[in-house]
Parts: C-alpha cells; sequence; structure tokens
C-alpha cells in the first residue's frame, strides 16, 4: 500500500501541479496494455494517457479533475462519500492521443465492468495554455460527465439518476428546461425551452448528463462571454450565472445546494494544496495523543468512525514507517510504532485510500 501526501507550511503563487505522473500499473490488462503513463487523483479518479500524449496535458486534466473533487483545494475531497463511490467502481478517465488510437481500441474491445468510463478526452482537446477556452478545451466537461456518471448518478439516485421513470430533481429540472419530457429528440423544441440540444444519437440520459455540464459550467462562469454565449446558443441559451438563477431556478439550487456538494468554483488547471497537516478541515477532529510521544500512540476517532480504516505514518522523506488497518467498529486505536526519534505525519484514510485527515507527530 502506497500513498502520497504533498505538505506545504508556507504559502506560495502556485505556478505547476503537484501531482506525480507514474508508469502504468496496469499494463498486463487487456483493457489498458496500450496506456503508458497514469495519475491517480486524491486516490479516488485515474488518468490514464497513451504514448503521444504529453505529460503536460496529463497533469492538466488530472489537475482539473482535483479541481472538482477538492473545488477549496485543501488537499481533501470535498465529499468523501463521492469519493468512495468514484473508488468503488474504479473511475478512470483515458487520455488517448486520436479517436481510433491503439489505446482506444483496446479499451472498447475489453470493456467490463471491472472499471468505469462515463466520457473519454482525445489529445488534441486538451490545452493547458487555455484551460477555460470553451473553443479549444474539452477538459472541464469531460471530466464533469465522469465524475457525475460514475459517482452522482449511483449514490444519490433521487437527486442525479438521469433515467425518466421515477424522475430526479435533475430530470424533473430537465424536463423544465426542455419545456416537456421528450424520451427521444423531438423535431422541433416548443418556443419556451432555453435547452434544446439536437444530437439524435444523444438519448434521454446523455441529455440529463449533458444538461448538468451546461448548468455547472453557467455557474461557474466560464461560458459567459459573448463569443462562447453565440456559439452555444443553439443547445443552451444560459450563458451567464445570472440568467441561470433567474431562469431556471431548479437546476440552480441542485447546484449550489451546499449538501449536494458541487464545485463552485471554476478550475485553472493547476493544483498544488496549500494545507498545514497540523490542521484539520474537519469540525470534530481525531485526538491523537500523547504528542511527542514514546513509541505509542492513542487516536480517539470521534466523527472518523466508522469511515477510517488504514493509518499510516510517513517519514519527513516521504518514506511510508508504518501502516495499520482500523477495525471498522473501533472509536478509538493504540498504535506500538517502535519508530525512532523525530517528526511524522499520521494519516488516517478510508478503505478506499480516501484521505481523512492527517497531522503531525512527535516521537521521543
Amino acid at each position: 500500500m502506497s500513498f502520497a501526501i504533498f505538505i506545504f507550511i508556507t504559502p506560495f503563487a502556485q505556478t505547476s501541479s503537484c501531482l506525480d505522473i507514474l508508469p502504468n500499473p496496469d499494463v498486463s490488462s487487456p483493457a489498458f496494455q496500450e496506456f503508458d503513463r497514469y495519475i491517480q487523483v486524491l486516490g479516488v479518479l485515474k488518468f490514464y494517457a497513451e504514448p503521444g500524449v504529453s505529460d503536460a496535458k496529463l497533469i492538466h486534466a488530472a489537475s482539473i479533475g482535483a479541481e472538482l473533487l477538492d473545488n477549496d483545494e485543501d488537499g481533501l475531497i470535498d465529499d468523501v462519500e463521492l469519493g468512495e463511490q468514484l473508488s468503488l467502481v474504479n473511475s478512470i478517465m483515458p487520455l488517448f492521443l486520436e479517436e481510433g488510437s491503439p489505446a482506444e481500441e483496446a479499451m472498447m474491445e475489453n470493456f467490463d465492468e471491472t472499471f468505469c468510463v462515463h466520457a473519454v478526452l482525445y489529445s488534441e482537446e486538451i490545452a493547458p495554455e487555455a484551460p477555460l477556452d470553451w473553443f479549444s478545451e474539452a477538459s472541464l466537461e469531460e471530466i464533469l460527465h465522469t465524475i457525475n456518471g460514475c459517482g452522482h448518478v449511483e449514490l444519490y439516485p433521487s437527486m442525479f439518476a438521469l433515467w425518466p421513470a421515477g424522475a430526479s430533481q435533475l430530470t424533473q429540472a430537465m424536463d423544465l428546461a426542455r419545456g416537456g419530457q421528450f424520451i427521444g429528440v423531438p423535431g422541433s423544441y416548443p418556443e419556451e425551452a432555453w435547452f434544446h440540444y439536437t444530437d439524435v444519437t444523444c438519448d434521454y440520459e446523455c441529455m440529463a448528463i449533458e444538461y448538468l455540464y451546461w448548468a455547472i459550467a453557467t455557474n461557474m462562469g466560464v461560458l459567459n462571454t459573448p463569443d462562447i454565449c453565440e456559439a452555444i446558443e443553439e443547445e443552451w441559451e444560459l450563458c451567464s450565472p445570472e440568467l441561470l438563477e433567474t431562469i431556471d431556478q431548479m437546476v440552480y439550487w441542485i447546484i449550489t445546494n451546499t449538501s449536494n456538494k458541487l464545485p463552485q468554483q471554476a478550475p485553472n488547471g493547476i493544483y498544488c494544496p496549500i494545507v498545514s497537516v497540523s490542521e484539520t478541515t474537519l469540525k470534530v477532529p481525531p485526538n491523537v495523543y500523547p504528542n511527542p510521544s514514546n513509541n505509542q500512540i492513542a487516536i480517539d476517532l470521534n466523527s472518523l468512525s466508522p469511515n477510517a480504516k488504514i493509518c499510516v505514518i510517513i517519514e519527513t522523506s516521504g518514506r511510508e514507517v508504518f501502516s495499520y488497518e482500523i477495525n471498522s467498529d473501533s472509536q478509538s486505536v493504540l498504535l506500538d510504532v517502535d519508530l525512532v526519534s523525530g517528526m511524522y505525519f499520521l494519516s488516517l484514510y478510508s478503505k478506499t485510500e480516501v484521505l481523512l485527515y492527517s497531522t503531525t507527530i512527535l516521537i521521543n
């Protein structure tokens, strides 16, 4: 088991992403054999790139994924349950060199239920130099499709289910936006509709996932330029946050409701969270004591139980020196760590390796 923690104590201007490119760990799998590199974001979403897709584009796409999952960029995923779901279904974002490339053919020929792919990106659709340019950059849209389709839809069906039967809040809002419930693509949309996608290959569920993207992107403000508004008006009329809030009040409530934990801030393709591991964003952090310690450390899990499954201790060099699996019913644990004197980083993870909490510890 291996974990990566990025720790920065002094604030600085972000100019690059703190993500590591690793060799493809699944090269023996027929579906993944043509990829050569990957980045796993926050332990829950994997970005695979095939030869010819540049490192810069891989890092850019993975950084946008990280920003969408950790929108406040504090180093922790915003919705732990969403992270669990994405990890459970083995969520994948493939980056192909081009349509019909060897990696795309291999993945499509060997597609099965061991992984979830809800969208793909081609190299020409990734523009690190223009992260919010709708005309040249598709990363935001396709990665949102993946997070929504592999995560939100199954995890929160009453809110985000895509199918028309037993309509979710999302599909009810879409039916209003389209001027009615159209299972197929209608010959023409009612005059009052503001979402009128005409691609006949896009079924009802496809329409719903597209609609969710338009709403989130609009709320982020990334579509609000005269050129983009004109380019998308044939499909989507509400290109500004103000229009969205005024006209599509139902979907605006869905995406801004804090209980849904959807990203509100537009990503910029740079992910390097500035966090102090001696602090936590948890309202009720676990109590780690004594600290300093003489090789015996007690942890009261508090709000993390039963989510906390794995405790890891890492040297300041980044080397893992201790790992402990926590019983699901445990309210506290007592660790005998037997480490040399010094400072270490203690982290608690969920069973799917979602980081829940980190702190510094001193061993006397």
